[in-house]
This record gives C-alpha cells, structure tokens and sequence, in this order.
C-alpha cells in the first residue's frame, strides 16, 4: 500500500506515539465541550505544537464528532505547485498510524483536472501537523491531503467548485485550511496585522482577504486555503464565519519581538 512516510515527527511534534495521543487528547480536552453541529470548516495553524498545538486544538474542537471524511488544505512551502496537487497515496502514515485516503473522492478531482506532485507533499509540514488531530478526534475518518499553491480568490472559488463535486454522496465533510498568519514582527504590529486579517474572514468573502494580501495589510502563508474554505462554506447555502481562538508564538517562546499569529477559525451554516 502506498503510503506517505511522517516527515516532521520529532521536530513540529513528538514522534512517540502514546505521547504524541495524549498530546493531542490534552489540547481538544483544553478547549472544552464546543463541537457545533453546524460547523463545516475550520482553520487551523500548522506550527511546532509546542507553539500553536492549543491553537489547533480549539479548532479541532469546534467541529462536529460525525466526521466521515476531511479534506486536509494547506499551502506549499517545500515545493511550488501550480493550482493544486491532491495526494494520490492510499493512506498517509503518522507515528499514530496510517489515516486512509478517500480514493472515490481522489479519483473523482483527477477527472476533474486536478494532478498529484509527490515531490510537493513528501516534505510539506502544513498537512501533515493536522493529520494527528483527525486521528484522535476521528479515529476511523478518511483524508484528502491537497496542497494548494495558487493563492488568488478565483482560483478558491473554482477549486472549492470542484471540491463540492468531487465530495458528492461521501458523507459527513469537514474542511480543513492549514495556515499561520503574520510571521517575525513585534507582537504589536502581528496582533494589528492579524487583526484584519480575522475581520476579513469573518464577512466570509474570498476577496476580502485577497485584497488586504494585495495591499500588504495582512499576512497568511496558507490564504489561498482560508478563501477556499470561505468558497467552500458558500457553496452549501448561508453561513457565517468567526475566530475560535488566536494568540502568537510568545506564549510559548516568551520572545515578543518577532513573533508568528496563530489563528483557529470556523465556517458555520446558518438555518435556512
């Protein structure tokens, strides 16, 4: 069975397993009884956990607990891809095992356009942090890792299209957009940075968010997956979007001169 070897266990997270468990047990527990029936996405950052493991946590947390199958989002920092590239392995292994591949769905993107670059996913950290909290929180949820590289609001939009296409008939969804937010700035400036940044997610536009990226009044190294889920949330009908939770990496580091913002979001659908 093909399958996609842990690349970052050791250095974003223990590679030990029962600690790695309680971990990730610890930092859902933190966030309290918060699952929400209507939530269909979330945000979540994709640091060491040392610095955004609670951060992620409450993310996690937020969503429901019928979970059939989550599409794991995320940006490209090791390898460039154009569009984006959907893993074509059966199942991607952590040091809590190996979460299966929804195939039916992978297949169906393929149809779709929508390639498969190994050299893009077998390095990339922003995925694969978020595969140990579905495996704790859903222990018998399938995956699609994609990475996506092109960062624009039209691109999300017809990625989130064919998202929608692709996921027909497949059960309970969840949508995961793996990001940061601004990195190495004096936490008063990341607090305002990341600040507009929750604002413009919050009204639930793709474009919002594109527009302060093109003028450089926010920063995400994982937009292009934040529009997508706004994309995709709209896709099923009205929803709103809010901030779960934020901090900065000084909470763990001390250290407020250069600091990375940690966002956890959610899409929710509203009643009809």
């Amino acid at each position: 069975m093909a399958e996609r070897r842990p690349a970052v266990a050791g250095m974003f997270y223990t590679a030990d397993p029962g600690r790695l468990r309680r971990e990730v047990e610890s930092y859902l527990s933190a966030a309290g009884p918060v699952s929400d029936e209507g939530v269909t996405g979330i945000v979540s950052p994709h640091a060491g956990y040392v610095y955004s493991g609670r951060i992620a946590g409450a993310a996690f947390a937020s969503a429901p607990a019928d979970i059939q199958t989550v599409l794991v989002v995320a940006p490209c920092h090791r390898f460039p891809v154009a569009g984006a590239s959907v893993y074509g392995g059966e199942a991607y292994r952590t040091p809590l095992g190996a979460a299966r591949v929804n195939r039916t769905i992978v297949a169906r993107l393929a149809e779709l356009g929508f390639g498969y670059e190994p050299r893009a996913h077998s390095m990339e950290h922003a995925e694969e942090v978020q595969i140990p909290f579905v495996q704790v929180r859903w222990p018998f949820a399938m995956i699609v890792p994609i990475l996506q590289g092109s960062v624009s609001a039209s691109f999300s939009r017809s990625l989130a299209s064919s998202l929608v296409t692709a996921c027909e008939g497949q059960g309970r969804m969840l949508f995961v957009a793996s990001s940061d937010l601004s990195h190495y700035h004096p936490i008063e400036t990341a607090k305002q940075l990341d600040g507009r940044f929750g604002e413009a997610f919050a009204t639930g536009d793709p474009s919002a968010i594109e527009g302060l990226l093109t003028r450089g009044r926010a920063e995400a190294c994982g937009a292009g997956p934040v529009m997508t889920l706004l994309a995709w949330a709209a896709e099923s009908g009205p929803f709103e979007a809010g901030i779960t939770a934020y901090d900065t990496s000084a909470a763990a580091s001390g250290d407020e001169s250069a600091v990375v913002g940690y966002m956890a979001g959610c899409t929710r659908r509203l009643a009809s």
